[in-house]
């Protein structure tokens, strides 16, 4: 599995680890569904991640201002019929559905989290003539069970 820069889409060694978020595991599902799936490790090289923090940067001021302006056209699908002819059942669905559709649009500029420890490559593993160690296996103490009789 090769480790992929997401801004400027070479193998990177090292860098930031790009989170799996609901969009990144929606397009994974649907490239496995096709066969195109590469299955790499999305990381932001070190070279990229000043224009990764712009980009991450403008994206969640576009989400803040998507959502806002859902959020009045909502109100308004909602509002404008209450003064002019009565509550309507079309115009709260027309208005989640244009809300919807305008929080959709935050989409096409999506810049996924990454988390703030770097990935690096694990040094060479030396245990040439040692034995693997067995990590200690902890018991935790056991529940004590209530009596049902009386």
């Amino acid at each position: 599995m090769a480790k992929v820069c997401i801004i400027c889409e070479k193998e990177a060694a090292q860098g930031l680890v790009v989170e799996d978020d609901a969009v990144i595991i929606a397009i994974r599902k649907v490239k496995n569904m096709l066969g195109v799936a590469k299955n790499n490790q999305l990381m932001v090289c070190d070279l990229c991640a000043e224009s990764y923090k712009r980009k991450r940067e403008s994206y969640e001021r576009n989400i803040v201002i998507h959502t806002i302006i859902a959020a009045l056209v909502l109100l308004a699908f909602i509002l404008l019929p209450l003064f002019t002819s009565g509550f309507s059942i079309w115009s709260l669905v027309m208005g989640v559905v244009l809300a919807g559709v305008i929080m959709g649009f935050s989409l096409f500029s999506h810049v996924p989290k990454a988390s703030q420890k770097k990935n690096e490559e694990p040094p060479a593993k030396e245990s040439a003539g040692k034995p693997a160690e067995k990590p200690s296996k902890e018991r935790k103490p056991k529940k004590k069970r209530k009596s049902k009789g009386g």
